[in-house]
């Protein structure tokens, strides 16, 4: 018998933790939950861990890995190209908290633990984790290194997680490879789990087209963005499409890139992405931010939801500027600046809350499955039982109606509660 608890993304995104009791105990991501106000761990875990296995980098999924490491020592299971960026995410996560005085509930120490009890594992290699319990990895097509995990149990029972994915080709990547075979369980995340993307071509024109306008007018198009992944998705897209200006690459962002170009066999044409690279100018010290703002461009930087980072050097010089504008690239969470400013119109700048004259657009550029993707995923994987995590419980609600519209076996599971496989 196969039994799952729920320690975090259950009826909420953020925080993915999931135990897993297939008699020794196996740990399904252990991420963390960012919020303007404070940061939200998984619920404790009062037992020994035999392998943590990390579907991807974001902090929603590994950042609080390192704690597993403060009283135990099992071995994690990813990919090479997860454990650089989770890695990079984890010791700026020190950074950030030695800035505010915080505890980042690890230190350098558990890092090193972590990155010691590591084993990296590519795509297609089937690993025994213990007892006849096997594990293999299939790209999720989310981000470099993403990983759908399959875990085939001693019972011949098999479990089937995907992380966060992607089905549908994106810029840098050519979509989720789907594990083929029986699947007793599937874990799905439910992030758009009732509603569809845009088309992703037509919102790349949409952008490009904005961004053309926006320096032929005079102004300045900053494009606020997230490090791992999309920042270098949108400098494909600038350089796909031919944008005449000078693009300024600032932020986190480059040490991401830096390590999707050391893990090339992981995205889709690293080629094009390198030309894309070196295009742009990279932001290195202020006297490059300075010589940005001094004349129309494109300037590419974090952070993604506008909660700090490089993109507040640039904004208290931009945001009375009614010909420049500002691109918000992904989703906004509640209460982040981010979506402060779509939903008021305003930002707290230096401590002052102002309206800025700089336009605001938002654009889709998701690396999460639309509503379609997932039910294609579904309809491919064909399994007995469905568990939906990662999702917000109205979301979540819709869609499982939708699966069991379709015959589908749906199980939504709160926070600590637990599933028989």
């Amino acid at each position: 018998m196969v039994k799952i608890k729920f320690l975090g993304a259950a009826q909420e995104v953020g925080r993915s933790a999931f135990l897993v009791d297939a008699g020794e105990k196996i740990l399904l991501d252990y991420g963390v939950k960012l919020t303007p106000k404070e940061t939200e761990y998984p619920l404790p875990i009062d037992t020994n861990v035999k392998a943590a296995i990390i579907s991807h980098a974001h902090m929603d999924h590994s950042g609080n890995l390192p704690h597993l490491y403060q009283r135990s020592s099992p071995i994690s299971y990813m990919t090479p190209p997860t454990l650089d960026l989770a890695r990079m995410l984890w010791f700026d996560t020190l950074k950030i908290a030695g800035l505010e005085a915080m505890d980042a509930n690890f230190s350098k120490l558990e890092i090193s633990r972590t990155e010691k009890h590591t084993f990296p594992v590519n795509y297609g290699r089937r690993m025994e984790l213990f007892d006849n319990t096997f594990l293999e990895f299939f790209d999720a097509g989310h981000i470099a290194g993403s990983a759908i995990s399959r875990i085939t149990f001693r019972d011949g029972k098999t479990l089937i997680y995907t992380g966060d994915i992607k089905l549908d080709e994106t810029r840098l990547h050519p979509g989720a490879v789907l594990p083929k075979g029986n699947c007793d369980c599937l874990i799905i995340e439910g992030t758009y789990g009732d509603r569809e993307h845009p088309p992703r071509k037509k919102e790349e024109k949409r952008f490009v087209e904005s961004v053309q306008e926006t320096v032929d007018n005079g102004g300045t198009a900053l494009v606020s963005t997230f490090a791992v992944g999309r920042s270098a998705e949108i400098l494909d897209v600038l350089h796909e499409y031919n944008v005449k200006a000078d693009i300024f690459f600032d932020g986190m962002c480059q040490k991401a890139a830096r390590i999707y170009m050391n893990y090339s066999k992981y995205i889709k044409d690293p080629h094009f992405l390198k030309k894309s690279l070196d295009r742009a100018h990279w932001v290195k010290h202020m006297s490059i931010r300075k010589k940005a703002l001094k004349q129309p461009c494109v300037i590419v930087t974090t952070s993604g939801m506008l909660q700090g980072g490089p993109v507040y050097a640039y904004l208290p010089e931009l945001y009375h500027d009614k010909h420049s504008k500002l691109f918000l690239t992904g989703f906004q969470v509640q209460q982040t600046a981010g979506r402060i400013l779509l939903d008021t119109g305003r930002i707290n700048l230096n401590g002052i809350m102002v309206e800025p004259k700089m336009s605001v657009e938002k654009y889709d550029f998701s690396s999460h499955a639309g509503l379609s993707e997932l039910f294609k995923i579904i309809e491919t994987i064909s399994p007995q039982k469905i568990v939906i995590v990662h999702s917000d419980r109205e979301v979540m609600a819709r869609f499982r109606v939708s699966l069991e519209g379709k015959g589908f076996e749906v199980h939504t599971p709160g926070l600590g509660e637990e599933i028989v496989v």
